[in-house]
This record gives C-alpha cells, structure tokens and sequence, in this order.
C-alpha cells in the first residue's frame, strides 16, 4: 500500500474516534482513541519523558528523541524515514512489498528495451511468467521467479541486490495514528504544541 492509500485507510477507519484522557500529567499521558460503538482500530498514545509509545489494532511501536515526544510529532505531515531511526526495540518498520517488486521488474524492463536488443515477445513473457505468477505475495518466492525467468538470450541480472522493502502498512498506520492523536489532545487542551 502507498503512504497516500494508507492515509486515506487511517481517515477511514477513524472517522468516529474519539479522545479519552486515561491520564494527563505533564508529560506522563495516557491517551486512547476509538470509537464508542466499535472495538476495531483503537489506539492508545502513551508518553513519558524522552518516551512516546503507540499501540493497537494495527501495530505497536516505541518511539525515543526528545523529552516531549508529542512536540516531536506535531505538524501537517508524517515522515517515516526519519521518524524509524526514532524507534526502539524489535519492530518491523518496513516489509516485502510486491508493489515495489513490480514496480522494479517493470523498470528493468523498460531500461532493457530502450538500451538494448530485447526478443520480440519479451513483455509478454514478464507478464505472463513474473507479473502473472502466484509466487510473488512472498519475498522469496518473488526473487526465485526472477532467477528461474529466461526467454531467448534474455535475463535479469543482479536482482539479488534489489531493495523489496518498503514501509510496512502498519508503521504508516501508527505514524498516522500519532500524529492525529497529538493533534486531538493539542485541539481539545486548547495548548500550544512545543517548539
């Protein structure tokens, strides 16, 4: 999923949230968030100093920066390649993607044909071998299609140093979470974010 589809996805899915203050003292907050008449895609934010950690329906994560972490995630927009290097302990901030896949084999291709001499039929073998292949939905699955791939002279080459991750759904999802939760609380406390 794109950043765009999963901001739409968090829009969505917390139409109807509302705030409730668990605990509000400087900075040790316990905010959750959901919607009375549903258990699905709640959250609590929860901050201590230095400390801001999201959890819920669709993930948990820990975030570590600065002494207020809800000055940290202010704003209008998520950044979460910046916002990773903030998490601590084991979590999965990025996975497999079969979109990036795609997208990667459909570059290549393109390259291939501009820059050289591809067999006639080329395209529609990737389409048929790689794109139309069920063993794609997995990472492994996806790179041994593209070793086993020839057609004529053709071959993809070094794909073994492709990069198929991309942000996890569920990291986009939390990131958005926090920042419309501060938002909440800052909108509801009528208080200035910190600088």
């Amino acid at each position: 999923m794109s950043g765009h589809e999963i901001a739409e996805r968090f829009a969505k899915e917390t139409a109807g949230h509302e705030m409730i203050v668990l605990h509000d003292d400087g900075l040790y907050r316990h905010l959750r968030f959901r919607a009375p008449e549903s258990p699905f895609y709640w959250f609590d934010l929860v901050t201590w100093p230095g400390n801001l950690a999201v959890n819920g329906d669709c993930g948990s994560f820990m975030f570590a920066r600065v002494t207020d972490m809800f000055g940290f995630f202010r704003g209008n927009r998520i950044n979460p390649g910046y916002w990773a290097e903030k998490v601590r302990g084991e979590t999965r901030v990025k996975s497999y993607s079969e979109d990036k896949f795609r997208r990667l084999v459909a570059e290549y291709f393109v390259d291939a044909v501009r820059y050289g001499g591809t067999p006639r039929g080329l395209g529609k073998a990737v389409c048929t071998e790689i794109l139309g292949s069920d063993e794609t939905y997995y990472e492994s699955g996806a790179r041994q299609v593209l070793d086993e791939f020839a057609f004529s002279d053709f071959k993809f080459h070094d794909t073994w140093e492709w990069d198929l991750y991309d942000w996890d759904w569920t990291f986009l999802w939390c990131c958005h979470a926090i920042q419309w939760g501060v938002a909440q609380y800052y909108a509801a406390s009528k208080q200035e974010a910190p600088a």
